[in-house]
């Protein structure tokens, strides 16, 4: 169903999803590179949201410009962002990454020498080639005491050639075996989308989430008091076990919602 454009009011900030929202895969979705330029012609601010955890903010500007997209580092907010300020408010914090390479060189100024003990563990996307050695590494510190933080819990993630494992599997294996918690820092967490909210300068209530996944964009928004808006795309096509969420409007794709707002 297609929310009601009156019932959004009025939106000077958009926060948009990446992956399952302005592309799938490597692909585009159709409409959306025009979308985000109608977006900022209305003056409406745009802010790219995403839990992608295994590339940096810049690697993701690179990708958007290949997809004729412009965007600062700055417009692109990813939980390794979060990641970084959180540890750097803390004092000495010694950081056991499980994260691909160029992550760990983000992360650099706080990354345990090796051997020696770590305050935290942070889990990000395994697919650049966790073993079973990093994982045992990570599940020795937690249950030496280190705090088990972890970018996103997404159960999989959707790639051209179909569905793949993500980032919660390996999150979901270390909370079972070391019996502790993890803090999530990205979607649907409220300290994200404050993030968001905060370095664009603009309340909630005049902030929309567009995202393929009702969990983590639109409940997640929908929590801080953003109105979440769901797209039909990426994720957004298939079944929704958490059908209670209701979003405040459900569009085809990325590619209707200047009309949603104009």
């Amino acid at each position: 169903m297609l929310g009601d454009m009156a019932a959004l009011g009025e939106v000077r900030l958009a926060l948009l999803d990446l992956d399952g929202t302005v592309y799938v895969g490597s692909r585009p979705v159709p409409g959306a590179v025009d979308a985000v330029a109608s977006l900022r012609r209305l003056g409406v601010g745009v802010r790219f949201v995403t839990n992608t955890d295994s590339v940096t903010p810049e690697a993701l500007c690179g990708r958007l410009a290949g997809l004729g997209i412009e965007a600062a580092a700055s417009e692109v907010l990813t939980p390794v962002v979060l990641a970084r300020r959180l540890f750097d408010g803390l004092d000495s914090p010694s950081v056991l990454a499980v994260a691909a390479p160029g992550i760990r060189e983000l992360l650099a100024s706080w990354l345990a020498a090796p051997g020696a003990p770590a305050t935290h563990v942070l889990v990000c996307d395994p697919s650049y080639g966790a073993t079973y050695d990093d994982l045992d590494a990570a599940f020795r510190a937690i249950r030496a005491g280190a705090e088990l933080i972890a970018t996103q819990v997404a159960r999989f993630a959707r790639r051209d050639d179909g569905e793949h494992l993500d980032t919660g599997g390996f999150v979901r294996l270390l909370e079972y075996a070391t019996g502790e918690r993890a803090r999530v820092l990205g979607k649907p967490s409220p300290d994200f989308f404050r993030l968001a909210l905060d370095a664009a300068g603009v309340a909630p209530e005049l902030a929309v989430m567009v995202g393929d996944d009702l969990a983590a964009d639109v409940a997640g928004a929908q929590a801080v008091g953003v109105r979440g808006v769901l797209v039909r795309t990426g994720k957004g096509g298939g079944a929704h076990p958490e059908a209670a969420i209701t979003p405040d409007a459900t569009i085809d794709s990325l590619a209707a919602l200047p009309d949603l707002l104009g």
